[in-house]
């Protein structure tokens, strides 16, 4: 084998060599460069910046628990389907009690606005409730 073809069988397997090991190095710091993406809120006229790990962790914490895997499912039914409707109200008290954590902690909104559950038309998503399941990996 010549110099040349050496050189050449070389060059072909070294670059996939150096890219596939700067992947697996660079990979794990752009992991933590996205988990630690900020968030800029506004409430009430103040602004407040976070990250989405963050919020996902005040959301949990203002529910008083953990959001089961059942308010996630109906959080993210909401974000695909949009509103649900209740035209009698949410008569059934079980549900009001399965809604309540999440209307509690801002996840979902009454329609019209500040009404009770029982007097809800619809319930839907908010926009914190959209940061949330963006936090949870779920939605745009």
């Amino acid at each position: 084998m010549t110099n040349a073809e050496l050189l050449k069988l070389l060059e072909i397997v070294v670059w996939p060599t150096v890219v596939l090991v700067a992947v697996l190095v660079v990979r794990p710091h752009l992991s933590t460069l996205l988990s630690g993406a900020k968030v800029k809120l506004s409430i009430a006229g103040q602004a407040i910046e976070t990250t989405l790990p963050q919020l996902k962790q005040i959301v949990e914490e203002q529910t008083s628990e953990a959001l089961s895997a059942e308010h996630v499912k109906y959080l993210s039914d909401l974000y695909r389907a949009g509103p649900k409707a209740y035209p009698e109200g949410v008569d059934n008290k079980d549900e009001r009690k399965f809604l309540r954590p999440m209307r509690n902690a801002g996840l979902i909104m009454t329609e019209p606005r500040n009404v009770y559950l029982n007097e809800a038309n619809a319930i839907e998503l908010s926009a914190l409730g959209r940061l949330f399941l963006k936090a949870k990996g779920i939605g745009a």
